[in-house]
């Protein structure tokens, strides 16, 4: 029976993996822990929205992981003490309507209804009786919250509805049944939830900024999963700093992007090399190997794999545009690149007015970077260019194999 030299367990290095503990970004979870804690055990009778969100274009920075971690742990730590919550985690990219979104809330706390055939407010309606009828309550995760103001999928008013749920919809006893904690990308969330609920935004109780790690945050992040992953004897602390500090974000340099995926895939590349190799150990050119080829080309699949078909279309168009022209294009040349690839795809091309709400989203996930045009540009325009750590060529490959798959 085949038996690893390298790896203890290796699912402790997929970066989607929550560790049992949290080494960094503990304070916030502590903090975030006992905020929730409280309004259960005391019976909160107010709407509560918490929002978690990063710095601009950065990724890999322990959002997802603070609030999965957060609702789990809140979810075993009222169960102790014979209080009944439930903590649903919801990716909006995957659900991107209102109705998506309450079908997945009532799947997960036990109720069964078909919220088609009904309003949001009649589905929300249910699930509250149903939550009150059990003397039960909800922390709901709503992950990348951005998207669901830039989609055209769900309505505001449906959004100030799902938010507010304890004003629109009270329950009988008087209790918040539905607590909130949304992930955004960054700061821009704050001004779109201004322009489109303000209502909502202004009730915002609790903002945690989460910067980019640090090379000694990072190595925390590293040891831990090394420890959880590897076998003692296949590793060194040192190979983890060489890790660390080449990802790890220096403000006072300005260099580093501060991402814990890179540094934890990084680690399980030099992991499995040193497997494939029939090795002992990881050595010192296992890492730089991994180090070199993320540095030169790390392609954020997962975020990429949640796009809509004509956001991979236009970010396809614009990948093209970039290795044809070099630096930054303008909108009319890659709407004109967009309506040609869409074309090819047998797709009909969208609008300008839906294009602008794919940019915006892309440019908060931090896959493109847009300027105005400045000097030398007749007019005025937007400048736009895939966000420099991103190789262009390889983007171009993982686009076009994932269209593909969408069409198969």
């Amino acid at each position: 029976m085949f038996e690893s030299r390298i790896f203890k367990d290796p699912k402790w290095l997929d970066e989607g993996q929550i560790p049992p503990t949290l080494r960094v970004r503990r304070r916030e979870a502590e903090m975030l822990i006992r905020r929730y804690l409280n309004r259960f055990y005391s019976g909160a009778a107010a709407s509560d929205i918490t929002l978690i969100y990063g710095s601009i274009g950065r990724v890999g920075i322990g959002k997802t992981t603070l609030g999965r971690f957060v609702g789990k742990a809140v979810e075993d730590s009222v169960g102790r003490y014979g209080v009944k919550a439930k903590y649903i985690y919801i990716n909006v990219f995957a659900a991107p309507s209102i109705h998506q979104i309450l079908a997945l809330l009532a799947m997960q706390v036990g109720l069964r209804i078909n919220v088609r055939g009904i309003t949001a407010i009649e589905a929300l309606r249910a699930i509250v009786d149903h939550l009150e009828r059990r003397n039960m309550y909800a922390l709901v995760v709503l992950d990348e919250f951005q998207s669901l103001l830039l989609s055209s999928k769900s309505s505001w008013d449906d959004l100030y509805l799902l938010l507010r749920v304890h004003e629109e919809v009270p329950t009988r006893d008087g209790l918040n049944r539905i607590f909130f904690l949304l992930i955004a990308s960054d700061i821009r969330i704050l001004s779109l939830m201004k322009d489109r609920i303000p209502q909502v935004e202004s009730q915002i109780g609790f903002k945690i900024h989460l910067k980019p790690y640090t090379p000694e945050e990072l190595y925390e992040i590293l040891e831990q999963r090394a420890e959880l992953a590897l076998k003692p004897t296949a590793w060194q602390p040192y190979l983890l700093e060489m890790i660390a500090d080449s990802f790890g974000y220096r403000e006072s340099e300005s260099r580093g992007d501060g991402n814990a995926r890179k540094a934890i895939t990084s680690l399980r590349m030099a992991a499995e090399r040193a497997e494939a190799e029939d090795s002992y150990m990881i050595t010192e050119n296992h890492i730089r190997w991994a180090i070199s080829e993320n540095m030169a080309g790390y392609i954020p699949v997962t975020e990429l794999r949640a796009l809509s078909f004509h956001e991979l279309l236009l970010l396809l168009a614009l990948s093209k545009e970039v290795l044809y022209r070099g630096g930054y294009v303008t909108t009319g040349e890659l709407t004109k690149r967009y309506q040609e690839i869409a074309e090819h795809y047998n797709e009909r091309p969208r609008g300008h007015s839906q294009l602008n709400v794919y940019i915006r989203n892309l440019s908060n996930l931090g896959f493109i970077e847009a300027r105005g045009s400045g000097k030398g540009i007749r007019g005025r325009t937007t400048l736009l260019r895939i966000s420099p750590e991103i190789p262009v060529d390889r983007l171009v490959e993982v686009l076009e194999h994932l269209l593909v798959d969408r069409l198969n």
